[in-house]
């Protein structure tokens, strides 16, 4: 049987942690999980990106209903990502979203 999704990420997101004196570090901590497909795009697309001034590494495709954030880190078989640019709806369809991404 095919799965759709059949990768799983880890979305992080920065936190103010208190340090034990009395102030705070920022952290990155683990908000949500769930199950995507992370493409390696091909070498046209690689190509036409650059040529629009975007740099990204991976293609990112989920759910429509999941959420995220533009200043999330998404991690991935120990490989931190962000948002390369916005989400795109797949068809129109409001079924799957492609996201691009960088490494961080």
């Amino acid at each position: 049987m095919y799965d759709e999704f059949p990768h799983t990420v880890e979305i992080k997101e920065e936190k103010s942690v208190p340090n034990g004196s009395g102030g705070s570090t920022k952290k990155w901590e683990v908000t949500s999980e769930f199950e995507c497909f992370m493409d390696t795009p091909s070498t046209s697309r690689l190509v036409e990106m650059k040529q629009l001034g975007v740099s990204f590494h991976r293609d990112i495709y989920f759910s429509y209903e999941e959420l995220i954030p533009l200043t999330a880190r998404i991690e991935f078989e120990g490989v931190e990502y962000t948002a390369a640019g916005e989400a795109e709806d797949q068809g129109g369809m409001h079924e799957i979203m492609r996201l691009p991404l960088k490494r961080v």
